[in-house]
């Protein structure tokens, strides 16, 4: 056991309840904070866990995945056309379209996800703090007269 009781692993302080697991990963996700403050430092190592995989492998994902399908559809589409038809400029220029946009889609949703780690981890910093939980402007007391 550690030093922050059995309710923790050995191995990064990551919780050894499976479904502690979950709410920590569940809120990692969302960009939120736990709601038990004993689990807040396992969600600040997970979120800055996953910022560093999505800037690792955003980029280099986005490239293979629109580089295969530029590829796959001058395979399937732009050549067999050709071989028919004659070249045709609009069929490289769509498979070209068509990679440069999912090259795009998938560099929005990986900065989105980091948005969302970035977003967890100042929670649950601000949760280990003594602040408790983000709510925002729900909270009570909290709306356009209480500043």
């Amino acid at each position: 056991m550690t030093s922050e009781g059995p309710a923790h692993d050995r191995f990064g302080g990551a919780p050894a309840d499976p479904e502690a697991r979950r709410r920590v990963s569940l809120a990692v996700r969302a960009g939120d904070a736990v709601t038990d403050p004993a689990l807040a430092p396992a969600a600040v190592e997970l979120a800055r866990l996953a910022q560093r995989r999505l800037e690792a492998r955003t980029l280099g994902s986005a490239l293979r995945i629109s580089a295969g399908v530029v590829l796959a559809w001058l395979v399937l589409v732009a050549l067999p056309v050709t071989i028919s038809t004659g070249v045709h400029l609009a069929a490289l220029a769509a498979g070209v379209g068509v990679g440069a946009l999912l090259f795009s889609l998938i560099l929005l949703l990986g900065r989105r996800q980091l948005h969302l780690a970035r977003r967890a981890e100042q929670r649950n910093l601000h949760l280990l703090e003594g602040h408790g939980p983000d709510r925002g402007p729900t909270a009570p007391g909290a709306g356009p007269g209480s500043r």
